[in-house]
């Protein structure tokens, strides 16, 4: 049985337009030896010298690596030539009569056609075959005698007609005969020759979509999830205070924000607030322009009141809360205290306060901030929270502000990402997003220089190959401790311009960003790739394992040795 190429079912052969084509297809599959390839319904692009691309077409090519090429010209029903006018025409049933393109010269010019298009090709030229073997014929299913419609320029020996069809291997070897013509100089193809013709005029292929576009898909998806999720909002116009659950990736900073907006425009003083001074940057960029709020961390706050008495009194607040409180920690204890001291001094207070990633804040920071409200009692008070993200370990207990209320959809993540982060999540249920993504990638080498090399090679790819732009690309390390031997190793590899890396920096166009998983924490990207955990153990990681997961919208890339991209598959995939 022949290669046929494509390679159709009787269904599918039953739905090709050409019943009398579908005939000789079916015959030349089953009567020739495998030694044939047969190319059905070929169609090409001649690129000639004069620079004008020309369309290429034939019915069949019928190829051995021993005997060459020949190009077959299918016609159905019966057949004419008028001299006169120098028409072709077919005859069907009703003895109706359809001008039809020559189908000689249509054969003869395929053969011609075909040749030029291979020696386009550098692999066709490299073989070095300078005179293969080649022919052109017709082939007329549907009717008995070739020598009635014989000419000069088409023999009978070269016409096929309905009696050939049982015995088409007999008339294929005729055909070959005839062109081959004892021609010392002609060359068989070879079989090197038809893998060149299957490359040309066959190729296989599959493309997948660019990364890029697939971002582009998913975050359509998930605009239209965070905007559904803003509309919680309008359930909380009525309450003052509020305190709101979720976790990762149920919109709670895009809550905060649209919640500290709304106030602010309705004139509200307002401060909204978060630990993180990236995250706080971050959202200070979302809100600029807007009159009435404020953007800052909670120790920016402390160090902008800090410095504003300073220069009111001349007083030292913060030296007077190391006086107060001895021996305690700067950040936790003594720039709190400040704070408080600074509202016997600085007289501005705020109509209303958002509070983002309330998991962070310690016990001593809310009175402080309670006090910067103009009504203690009355001014709105907002605080969002994840007790799962609460990686430092701070938070006890909230402001008296009522029960919170939940968020349950993640509206962030693809499907796969939330399945891995939520492994760590303990707490109310919240539903996946309905966005369906790839799984978790794996970047496997010995070593932070190897495993530099290689998770730089992804990135080139993504930015080169898939249109993936640098600001949609984060490193997150796991061990801050050696963070800056991990930051040094990728700053040797070179990003394609105008791109550059960026350290603990704020994201910007053109760059990639590396960073601490504690650092990174409340914001997001596209990509994240999730590096420096060789040193740590991931049993007591488990919240930082779920921050940093979470924080990839669409893929996330683990990277480390076999044994912890092992570990990490036992206690993801395997669970």
């Amino acid at each position: 049985m022949a290669t046929m190429i494509p390679n159709l079912n009787a269904e599918q052969l039953s739905k090709i337009d050409s019943y009398a084509e579908a005939k000789v297809y079916q015959s030349l599959k089953e009567n020739l030896s495998s030694d044939y390839i047969i190319f059905f319904q070929v169609s090409w692009i001649l690129k000639r010298e004069e620079q004008q691309a020309r369309d290429g077409e034939t019915d069949f090519v019928i190829c051995h690596p021993k005997k060459g090429f020949i190009c077959v010209e299918v016609k159905g029903g019966g057949i004419g030539f008028d001299s006169l006018s120098d028409e072709w025409y077919s005859i069907d049933r009703k003895n109706h009569k359809n001008i039809i393109k020559n189908p000689v010269g249509q054969s003869l010019r395929a053969k011609y056609s075909i040749l030029n298009k291979l020696y386009e090709n550098p692999s066709w030229k490299r073989l070095n075959v300078h005179n293969v073997i080649r022919g052109h014929t017709v082939f007329f299913p549907d009717i008995l005698n070739a020598s009635k419609i014989a000419r000069n320029d088409m023999p009978s020996i070269l016409i096929g007609t309905s009696s050939d069809l049982d015995k088409i291997g007999d008339w294929t070897d005729r055909v070959f005969e005839y062109w081959h013509n004892d021609d010392s100089s002609q060359s068989p193809i070879g079989q090197s020759g038809i893998d060149i013709m299957r490359m040309t005029f066959a190729k296989s292929f599959e493309v997948k979509p660019l990364v890029s576009i697939q971002l582009q898909e998913q975050e359509q998806q998930r605009i239209q999830l965070t905007n559904d999720q803003v509309r919680i909002l309008d359930f909380l116009q009525s309450q003052r205070r509020a305190a709101v659950r979720g976790g990762a990736g149920t919109g709670k900073t895009v809550l905060a924000v649209e919640k500290a907006k709304r106030l602010a425009i309705e004139g509200f003083k307002t401060l909204l607030t978060c630990y993180n001074r990236q995250l706080a940057d971050h959202i200070k960029n979302v809100c600029m322009g807007i009159e009435n709020l404020d953007v800052m961390s909670f120790h920016q706050l402390c160090h902008k009141r800090i410095t504003k008495a300073a220069k009111v009194t001349d007083r030292d607040l913060l030296k007077e809360a190391e006086l107060t409180y001895p021996g305690t920690d700067l950040f936790d204890i003594q720039y709190p205290a400040a704070l408080s001291f600074s509202l016997d001094i600085i007289s501005e207070q705020y109509d209303a306060i958002v509070c983002d990633e309330g998991q962070d804040f310690r016990d001593e920071y809310w009175l402080p901030l309670e006090l910067l409200l103009a009504d203690y009692d009355t001014s709105p008070f907002y605080i969002f929270f994840d007790d799962n993200q609460n990686i430092y370990s701070r938070v006890k207990s909230f402001p008296s502000i009522g029960e919170p209320y939940s968020l349950v959809s993640n509206c962030r993540n693809t499907n796969q990402i939330h399945m891995a982060a939520y492994h760590f999540y303990h707490g109310i249920d919240v539903a996946p997003p309905g966005i369906n993504g790839d799984e978790i990638k794996f970047i496997e080498a010995n070593g932070i220089a190897q495993q530099a090399k290689k998770l730089h090679g992804k990135i080139l790819d993504l930015i080169v190959n898939q249109n993936i732009q640098a600001k949609d690309i984060v490193i997150l390390v796991f061990d801050a401790v050696m963070k800056n031997e991990y930051y040094n190793s990728l700053k040797k590899q070179i990003l394609p311009k105008p791109n550059t890396w960026s350290e603990e920096g704020i994201q910007s166009e053109c760059t990639v960003l590396m960073d601490t998983v504690n650092r990174f924490k409340g914001l997001e990207s596209s990509v994240i790739f999730l590096w420096g955990m060789d040193s740590v153990d991931l049993d007591k990681y488990q919240s930082l394992l779920y921050v940093g997961l979470s924080r990839a919208k669409s893929i996330v890339y683990f990277v480390g040795t076999n044994r912890i991209c092992d570990s990490f598959r036992e206690k993801i995939i395997n669970s």
